[in-house]
């Protein structure tokens, strides 16, 4: 929880976003990164450790990491595609 937190806040940060909306947007996120973490890396893990030989487990955690990396990159990143969604949806009751 601790790194995909630190992730997401630094780039938000690291983009230029005001430090008050980064906040709120990882409070936001963070419930269902968390459910997310736990839906891939426990699978994983179980996998990992159970059948992948030791030989190419390095190869395989770098690839897991590397769509990870990913996936928090685009929840790190999805400001506009909320508000624009939210504005939609009240656009749409109130018409």
């Amino acid at each position: 929880i601790f790194v995909n937190c630190v992730s997401m806040t630094s780039r938000g940060l690291l983009v230029g976003r005001d430090p008050q909306d980064v906040t709120q947007h990882v409070v936001k996120e963070m419930p269902v990164v968390t459910m997310n973490d736990a839906n891939v890396w426990l699978p994983y893990n179980i996998i990992a450790f159970s059948f992948i030989p030791v030989t190419i487990r390095p190869t395989t955690t770098l690839m897991m990491e590397a769509g990870w990396q990913t996936y928090i990159s685009i929840m790190s990143n999805n400001y506009h595609e909320q508000e624009d969604a939210a504005t939609t949806q009240l656009q749409t009751l109130l018409h």
